[in-house]
């Protein structure tokens, strides 16, 4: 294994996060990855950019991530886009609008586009795609009608028709799942290809799920893209209710063999929020880190840094023996 890292976020003042960023070097890591959210973007540009620097002096590599964009990534942030531009939000099958935006719309991959310039503007090494996924209603404690799905906007609605000849169902069926899956890997292809053109590698991050309800259901199709460079997943054994060592190893043991397949790098991510406390969490967060290292990982990070103390809805109960557990198992690289 050549890179271990951890992701940041929330800290904006470039003397703390210098802080930050030596002890994170003191202990080993060689790699961080910063959120850039819609707020980021906004207000933070130069910011940002002081931040990657600072990164880049301690030697890390540096990735960037579109922190719950659009609601359809991964992160504990808001997105102003959803708001301001709710006829490209998903529609469900039963006619309502939902907030996260469509895959499909044209506005949004516009957007997205802007983003993936400004991240690598702000000096970027990696575009880091985490855990794309059409809206997850679980995710917000939001129950939908029976049955229900996304996403039947227009958009999509010609899109199926276009690829399938027919009109799309209000019922999910199979092709349904099948269009969502090669919606979303369309969007990443155009997202990655862009990013490619702006000198960034590409690394995307899957749900630790094999179906379209999360994703997708066969890695292989992400894996064999020309753009693509790194592939991570983040098997949260707390979050799925699995035992961690065994998650984590099963995930590594697929993401590994892609890799070599593909000619790419793996990566895995060990949670490091909402754990409870005691031996029993720290026992478990040790295991996994040494599951994803002895498995053969070329990157192993944690989410998030310090155990997501500064997150109070998320935070470990214990966050400093989490963030210890995984800096301890970790090798010298």
């Amino acid at each position: 294994m050549r890179e271990q890292g951890t992701s940041y976020f929330g800290v904006r003042d470039i003397e703390h996060v210098e802080s930050d960023l030596d002890r994170f070097h003191e202990r080993g890591l060689n790699a961080v990855l910063h959120t850039f959210s819609e707020r980021d973007r906004e207000y933070y540009m130069e910011t940002m950019a002081d931040i990657v620097s600072a990164s880049h002096a301690r030697n890390m590599r540096v990735y960037v991530n579109p922190w719950a964009v659009g609601r359809v990534f991964g992160g504990e942030a808001l997105s102003e886009f959803i708001g301001r531009h709710p006829e490209s939000c998903q529609v469900l099958s039963t006619g309502e609008r939902i907030p996260a935006a469509c895959f499909n719309d044209a506005r949004f991959r516009t957007y997205m586009r802007e983003w993936a310039t400004d991240a690598a503007e702000i000096g970027a090494d990696v575009l880091f795609w985490d855990e794309p996924h059409w809206y997850i209603p679980e995710w917000f404690d939001d129950e939908l009608p029976e049955g229900a799905w996304t996403c039947r906007c227009e958009t999509c609605q010609e899109l199926y028709e276009d690829d399938y000849g027919e009109e799309m169902p209000a019922v999910r069926t199979d092709r349904i799942d099948e269009f969502r899956e090669r919606s979303l890997l369309s969007f990443l292809e155009e997202m990655m290809g862009h990013t490619a053109d702006r000198g960034c590698q590409n690394a995307v991050c899957l749900l630790p799920s094999k179906d379209a309800e999360h994703g997708l259901s066969d890695w292989e199709d992400l894996a064999s893209s020309e753009c693509l460079d790194i592939l991570a997943t983040d098997p949260y054994w707390g979050v799925h209710g699995k035992e961690s060592e065994a998650f984590v190893s099963s995930f590594t043991g697929t993401v590994v063999s892609l890799a070599a397949e593909y000619d790419l790098e793996s990566q895995i991510w060990i949670q490091g929020f909402r754990l409870s406390g005691g031996e029993k969490t720290v026992r478990e967060v040790r295991e996994a880190t040494r599951a994803a290292v002895d498995g053969g990982v070329d990157s192993v990070f944690m989410w998030g840094y310090d155990g997501c103390r500064s997150i109070s809805s998320i935070a470990c109960d214990e966050p400093e023996a989490v963030w210890n557990a995984y800096l301890d198992e970790l090798p010298v690289v």
